[in-house]
């Protein structure tokens, strides 16, 4: 794994928005937004082979299946 599983709330709200961003964005600005991602922690291949993106979708279906944890702003991992 890259990346990380755990995310704080705070976190978890700043790649969804990133996401959000990354899903309208030119394939050029894409990329850039990929490594803001990247630098909060979450990789996408940590958890999926696909190569063809994901959604806020996808990163939710990652939480509801606890392959990520959310936990509270205020906690340390």
């Amino acid at each position: 794994m890259k990346g990380q599983n755990i995310f704080t709330t705070s976190e978890s709200q700043k790649i969804r928005n990133l996401i959000e961003e990354k899903v309208i964005a030119s394939p050029n600005e894409q990329k850039a937004i990929r490594e803001r991602i990247r630098n909060i922690g979450f990789y996408y291949s940590d958890f999926s082979p696909r190569k063809d993106g994901y959604t806020v979708s996808d990163f939710e279906k990652l939480i509801n299946s606890k392959q990520i944890t959310i936990i509270d702003d205020r906690a340390e991992f």
